[in-house]
């Protein structure tokens, strides 16, 4: 299991954020602005609920992506998130949707994930110049510190010469005191001690046509005309802006410690034993069926599943959890999702060794995992009364997603306003099912 660090309890925000080796590299996502009239996202937002956007209004996903492939009716949005990978040209989002309908409960199908990619050419050429320009900024401002340092030293060499051989007066205003430049250690200057000269960036516009884009983005094939409209509504939960923070594990934070490992269970006529020394205390009120209480033990005598707690117990509202090539967190090494990142000896495996299926689409490629969301959605996503996502049968661990790790979209998919959709792998751990 990949460790992560712990903030202590006398470890500072400062320090924390002073050192990398204290964050355990995993964006989370919280709920912050519900969704209305006056507060509508964005594509460039993180949200969950609502109705998705897409990256252009006049090419949404082929029908066929959107519907339950169990009973064939619409879903709906569960997350939508805008994933740039590094400094990406074009534009990018990953979609969840889901089916809350009883009868697809636990189902294959009732949950799907989506990758949708725009290249348009003028937002990437755009951007490719926005690129270059802050590298361009970025080099002026270390030359400048360089050439500061620089100066500064050779002053202060000047300086110390002159004590060691009294040959100056500091107060001398002869070419050989260190003080008669008219540059002080704080003026900017080039490389060659001089005054620097302000780097003018060329601020151009492009206008790019669709034939500039074949050369752009090679091998595109010709442009498919886009796809209007759906052929039917999408229905919508209530939704919710998530705000976006790196992953602290503070003790100070944490709201409860996590389920106790020394918990074991017997079936005996009256209750199940527990070793002792355990604090897991069964309710007052309990169904009478030992088989049944066992069940629930057993469900958290699971040390993937006291990961699970332990980690969420720092952040307990956390509703996404994002690391691109990362470890996901597992909720149970029960199901055949596990399978996928444990091997047959219950050993977590390498990133590179996920037993991901190949996408369809890239038979020769990858597929990597990216992002997760968690519990804490069901809660937010309940928020109309009119809804209960439980009675459904909405009752996930955690939703998993995997996406092409070359992030590749055949050149056929894209449309003419440069959009393309494609299916990837979505893996639900549900919540242990007990009989009653």
């Amino acid at each position: 299991m990949p460790q992560i660090h712990e903030l202590s309890s006398d470890e500072s925000d400062d320090e924390l954020y002073d050192n990398e080796q204290d964050l355990s590299g995993v964006l989370l996502g919280f709920g912050d602005v519900v969704i209305c009239e006056e507060d509508k996202p964005e594509v460039e937002d993180t949200f969950i609920g609502g109705e998705p956007i897409w990256l252009n209004p006049e090419s949404p996903p082929p029908s066929d992506l959107l519907l339950c492939k169990n009973c064939h009716l619409p879903l709906r949005l569960f997350l939508q998130t805008y994933a740039l990978i590094g400094e990406s040209l074009y534009d990018r989002v990953i979609y969840i949707f889901g089916c809350n309908k009883a009868s697809c409960r636990r189902l294959k199908g009732s949950i799907r994930a989506i990758r949708a990619l725009r290249k348009d050419p003028n937002v990437m050429k755009r951007r490719e110049m926005e690129f270059k320009i802050d590298e361009l900024k970025v080099k002026r401002d270390n030359d400048i510190i360089r050439a500061k340092k620089t100066h500064t030293k050779e002053l202060a060499s000047k300086i110390f010469a002159s004590k060691e051989s009294h040959l100056a007066n500091p107060f001398d205003t002869s070419d050989s005191n260190p003080f008669s430049t008219s540059l002080d250690p704080f003026t900017a200057v080039d490389n060659s001690g001089k005054p620097d000269q302000k780097i003018s960036v060329p601020q151009e516009q492009f206008n790019v046509t669709a034939s500039d884009y074949l050369a752009f983005v090679p091998h595109l094939a010709p442009l498919k005309p886009s796809r209007r409209e759906l052929d039917f509504e999408l229905p919508s939960f209530p939704g919710t802006i998530l705000y976006l923070e790196d992953e602290v594990l503070d003790p100070s934070e944490r709201i409860s410690p996590p389920i106790q490992s020394n918990i074991n269970f017997k079936e005996t006529v009256d209750a199940p034993e527990m070793e002792t020394g355990s604090s897991f205390k069964m309710p007052e009120k309990v169904n009478t069926n030992i088989k049944e209480a066992g069940e629930i033990i057993k469900s958290l005598d699971d040390t993937t599943f006291q990961h699970f707690t332990d980690i969420i117990s720092y952040n307990p509202t956390q509703v996404y959890r994002y690391k691109l090539n990362g470890f996901p967190l597992l909720y149970n090494t029960k199901d055949d999702v596990s399978k996928v990142f444990y091997d047959e000896n219950g050993k977590l495996r390498d990133e590179k060794d996920f037993a991901l299926p190949r996408p369809g689409y890239h038979p020769n490629g990858s597929r990597r995992f990216e992002l997760q969301l968690m519990p804490q959605a069901i809660i937010d996503l309940e928020s109309d009364d009119s809804i209960d996502i439980l009675k459904d049968g909405m009752e996930w661990g955690t939703i998993l997603v995997a996406t092409d790790s070359d992030d590749f979209i055949p050149d056929t998919y894209f449309d003419e306003n440069y959009v393309a959709y494609v299916e990837e792998w979505c893996g639900v751990q549900w919540e242990e099912q007990m009989h009653n």
